[in-house]
């Protein structure tokens, strides 16, 4: 049995040109060794490895010195701490990372970049965990009721029909509905947070600026985290 925890990045204009989803799989041994690692960073953070809002790992607000991290001055001490984030997230081997990117610019108009991404995203899933003959379930970030039920109903529909499209795909591995719980109630979904992060940083960021370089450095040459096992970069027919 596999979990697959997704979180998203959004689309900002003149900022964040694209559209990402993001997920980790991983076996519940592999939960138990990840959650025990970031308990431990976590105490020495915030003193604490109770699951709250006050605990919470958000690698755009480390970056950025927002919530959790507004008190931290230190530059250095902040990318360190998304560093450690990195090696704990690419400390589980057979951990399996997937990805969408979606240029949004090339979208058509009343068409839902973010219904079409997470049909991606169930499709790329579905065939991993069939190469592993292995069930798995999706786990998400409950931001919203709204997006919570329309992603589980369009789950429930993809399991009974297929997914969209010409070339619809029948869900045979992915079981139940879209879990979705509060982000800092999961240190899974903490880590699904920072990989979609990382992917889109290294994507954009000039890798000489500072203090992201210190951060895509790291993962590019100390980590196996920007090679997903499965991906998909829209539009294009190769991925």
């Amino acid at each position: 049995m596999k979990l697959v925890y997704f979180d998203e990045v959004k689309y900002k204009p003149n900022e964040q040109p694209y559209y990402w989803l993001g997920a980790i799989v991983v076996t519940p041994e592999m939960v138990f060794h990840l959650e025990n690692a970031m308990n431990t960073l976590s105490n020495e953070c915030f003193g604490s490895q109770v699951l709250k809002k006050e605990t919470e790992f958000h690698a755009a607000e480390i970056f950025h010195r927002k919530s959790n991290f507004k008190s931290w001055k230190d530059i250095n001490e902040r990318m360190n701490v998304i560093i450690r984030l990195a090696d704990i997230l690419d400390s589980q081997e057979g951990l399996a990372k997937i990805y969408v990117k979606m240029d949004t610019s090339k979208i058509y108009a009343n068409t839902s970049v973010e219904d079409m991404a997470f049909m991606f995203l169930v499709e790329k899933a579905e065939k991993y965990l069939r190469a592993q003959k292995s069930p798995g379930m999706l786990v998400g970030d409950k931001e919203n009721d709204k997006v919570s039920k329309q992603f589980a109903e369009t789950l429930s529909h993809y399991r009974e029909s297929g997914t969209n499209y010409q070339f619809g795909m029948e869900l045979t591995h992915l079981i139940d509905t879209v879990h979705f719980t509060n982000s800092h109630h999961s240190r899974m979904l903490q880590l699904a947070d920072l990989y979609v992060w990382l992917n889109q940083l290294c994507s954009r960021s000039d890798p000489s600026e500072h203090p992201a370089s210190l951060i895509i450095e790291h993962v590019k040459n100390n980590t196996d985290i920007l090679n997903p096992q499965k991906y998909k970069i829209w539009p294009s027919v190769a991925s």
